[in-house]
């Protein structure tokens, strides 16, 4: 299985860089883009990059390949 992982992992993806206030107001369609296309849009802030916007099924093997797991944080009581 960890064949499958390493070949995957090696594909070429399309990666889009944009600005996180740019971003604000577009922000269904780098979701979508992750979503539906499989492109990634990384997010910049002053010209570094800072986060990423990536496809789920790619988060979930890359956490998977790392050895590691996502713990759900839950959200804090409303006051």
């Amino acid at each position: 299985m960890a064949a499958e992982y390493t070949a995957a992992m090696t594909d070429t993806r399309n990666e889009h860089e944009e600005r996180i206030a740019d971003v604000r107001n577009s922000f269904a369609d780098a979701v979508g883009r992750a979503r539906y296309s499989g492109e990634v849009t990384v997010l910049t802030s002053r010209g570094k990059r800072a986060a990423a916007i990536v496809p789920m099924d790619f988060y979930e093997r890359a956490l998977e390949a790392l050895g590691e797991r996502a713990v759900p944080v839950e959200k804090p009581a409303a006051s």
